[in-house]
């Protein structure tokens, strides 16, 4: 088998030239159900004001002093403002910027029975700034600690620490404490990695100001603005990373205060997060210039942002603009893709007391119509459970903060094993395979045909026993009509961030094999942003003959019910040109059905005969490499497989008005996050 020499990275597309539910529902509603949804209310923000133990009353005031921050209790004449909102955050706003009451690791960890509060900038992901009113006594979440104070300062204590005193919140702020309130931003706190390595091996270094530590160090996501900022404790400011590089070909970032308010116009502090794997991001300015630092050298570690031009011979001092988030920020830009594609499964999201089998009010629990083995109505209870609630970790410290638990995923194949393509699926898939023109368009790496291919997929997941009739998961179908144009004028946003995850440009490749692997991770980052309520991982890939056949081996060898993508490129003799192309494979009990895409002139008796399961990898080659009456070469071969769900853990505490979106296991509201559009949660503020 030929290597290629260079391969197109579009599928679907020719390209000549290097290029730059949970389950299905197995309970069904009796009628349909229109979620009640309840925007987070307008703030009423005010002084905290409490009645001491001694029955003063007295307000939160916050204060620096000696490199961090306190709250004390002093007269309410100069007290601050302050804000409950819907995530439970006593938040203030100060010098522009929202800081939030925030317990300390010591007490959060039970390493010491009592610490001073402090504040920290405000992040939807942060358990240890959550609060709840118990006898108008602040609480955590678990009621573990409260705030207490020793006449002057605040403590987060636990309730068998000794020596402070307790307070409750004054009558008069009755109408503040019942107020759901809109938060001011959606910030997430951070931490950016990357690796070199070593002949001892791989080290880890993690971003922080103008240089890289071994240290988690963290740094604060503002959505709304594109801020990565760093955190001043001793004077509660953020200090921001400013892109300096103007019409130059690079430059060294800077770094410079900046606030939660409006950013300007010319927004040098923004950067925009762009996929690149399943756990690598690139990170581009307001001007599509890229986030990069080399990893040896005198200024190794550095971040400096340069245009794509620059970068595609920047190689000097091993240089990266491939970043690894944490695995909840990670989680929060999944969540984000979600909600614009309507791949939610909760509308609105349920909270931390929400039990969603008492929701018969609206819901009826039946057996699904549809043939499956018998199972007992205890046994569908079960199956809805694992479904919603989230997994409960055996370390101390994780049952401490949620968000370090592992996301809930159902390992078991995608489809159920007896499935099987009946005609009417056939037919389905057929009308998929026929919704094409003879133009290339693409949308990034997402040729017409890899389109098709997630249509394909997501159908088959959404609803395997009754596939639609018309319309489409992501694009109406139509037969000799381009997709792209229903799947822009349905989702413009899911488009756009295809057409990013292309857009990042890291190091050139060496060589063909590391181009063609470069592929096959921007079709994993595409899979992930398509649908990102299942697990998807890569199975292998190859541009080796023996590594193909053992490759497609293993999909024979998966378990009946697997389903996967195939991302593959193809030379065309007679032209010389290598082609990129993608299909949809399912393996079922007869076989490996492998469904032919962008094939528009193939007839429904051609279709039926391409879809019939082969045994062997040579079969699957020749479906493969078949090209109309002809066949091409095969060069390289990558597998990615789905499984059957993932539980994004912001699915249980966020949604967005209107969060109904396409049906019951597809909601959102096709809109990227704002703090005016957020709801309030079925159990009221929306905790972890």
């Amino acid at each position: 088998m030929a290597n290629p020499a260079k391969v197109a990275l579009t599928l679907g597309s020719v390209f000549v030239g290097s290029v730059s539910a949970l389950f299905l529902p197995l309970l069904l509603y009796a009628t349909p159900f229109s979620p009640k949804q309840t925007l987070a209310q307008k703030p009423q923000d005010t002084p905290i004001r409490v009645l001491t133990q001694d029955n003063r009353t007295l307000c939160y005031v916050p204060t620096f002093s000696g490199g961090t921050s306190y709250i004390v209790l002093s007269s309410c004449q100069a007290a601050p403002q302050a804000r409950f909102d819907v995530f439970s955050h006593l938040a203030y706003r100060i010098n522009d910027t929202w800081l939030c009451i925030t317990a300390p690791d010591s007490v959060v960890e039970r390493r010491r029975d009592k610490d001073y509060v402090h504040l920290s900038p405000c992040a939807i992901n942060l358990p240890s700034q959550q609060w709840q009113l118990k006898d108008n006594r602040f609480y955590s979440l678990d009621g573990i600690y409260s705030l207490q104070d020793d006449g002057s300062y605040l403590y987060a204590a636990h309730t068998f620490a000794g020596g402070l005193y307790t307070h409750t919140l004054e009558h008069s702020m009755q109408k503040w404490a019942s107020t759901i309130a809109t938060p001011a931003n959606l910030t997430i706190q951070s931490a950016i990695s990357w690796s070199v390595s070593y002949a001892q091996g791989q080290e880890r270094y993690f971003l922080t100001n103008n240089q890289s530590q071994k240290n988690t160090a963290f740094l604060y996501y503002n959505l709304l603005s594109g801020h990565i900022a760093s955190y001043d404790e001793s004077s509660g400011r953020l200090y921001c990373m400013y892109s300096n590089t103007g019409k130059q070909a690079w430059d060294w970032v800077v770094w410079g205060l900046c606030t939660d308010g409006t950013p300007p116009k010319d927004n040098r502090a923004f950067f925009k997060p762009i996929p690149i794997d399943d756990r690598h991001f690139a990170f581009l300015d307001k001007d599509s210039n890229i986030l990069r630092l080399t990893r040896y050298g005198i200024h190794w570690g550095v971040p400096y942002v340069a245009s794509k031009e620059y970068a595609s011979n920047d190689v000097q001092n091993s240089p990266t603009s491939a970043f690894e988030l944490d695995h909840i920020t990670q989680e929060w830009l999944r969540f984000i893709s979600a909600n614009i594609g309507e791949n939610l499964r909760t509308c609105p999201a349920p909270g931390h007391k929400h039990n969603p089998l008492q929701n018969s009010s609206k819901q009826i629990l039946q057996a699904s119509p549809i043939s499956t083995p018998p199972r007992s109505l205890l046994q569908y209870l079960l199956e809805h459970l694992l479904a919603i609630l989230p997994t409960q970790s055996a370390k101390g410290h994780n049952k401490q903060n949620p968000l370090l638990q592992q996301s809930f995923m159902q390992s078991s194949p995608a489809l159920p094993a007896y499935f099987s393509l009946n005609e009417s699926w056939v037919a389905r898939l057929w009308h998929i395979n026929i919704s094409a023109d003879t133009s290339r368009a693409s949308s990034g790496v997402c040729g017409i045909c890899l389109l098709q291919a997630y249509q394909a997929i997501a159908e088959l997941l959404e609803t395997h026993a009754h596939p639609r009739g018309s319309g489409g998961y992501f694009f109406d179908t139509g037969a000799g009509v381009n997709p792209f144009a229903s799947f822009y004028a349905r989702n413009s946003l899911l488009h756009d961030t295809l057409q990013d995850i292309l857009g990042y440009y890291d190091s050139p490749a060496r060589d063909h094999r590391e181009l063609f692997y470069r592929g096959t991770s921007r079709a994993l980052a595409s899979s992930i942003s398509m649908l990102p309520q299942y697990e998807w991982s890569v199975l292998g890939q190859s541009v080796e003959e023996s590594g193909i056949y053992t490759l497609l081996q293993s999909v024979l060898e998966r378990p009946v019910g697997s389903v996967f993508l195939f991302t593959l490129v193809r030379l065309d003799p007679l032209s010389g040109r290598n082609l990129g192309h993608a299909v949809a494979a399912l393996r079922l009990r007869d076989g490996v059905v492998i469904i032919p895409a962008n094939a528009p002139s193939l007839s429904l008796e051609s279709f039926r005969a391409r879809v019939q399961a082969v045994q062997n990898p040579a079969d699957m080659i020749e479906r493969l490499t078949r090209f109309g009456s002809r066949h091409l070469e095969l060069l390289g071969l990558g597998v990615l497989e789905v499984a059957r769900s993932h539980r994004n853990p912001f699915e249980s505490i966020i949604s967005l008005h209107n969060c109904s979106g396409e049906g019951e296991d597809r909601r959102g509201n096709a809109l990227l996050p704002l703090p005016e559009l957020l709801n309030a949660c079925i159990s009221g503020r929306c905790v972890w």
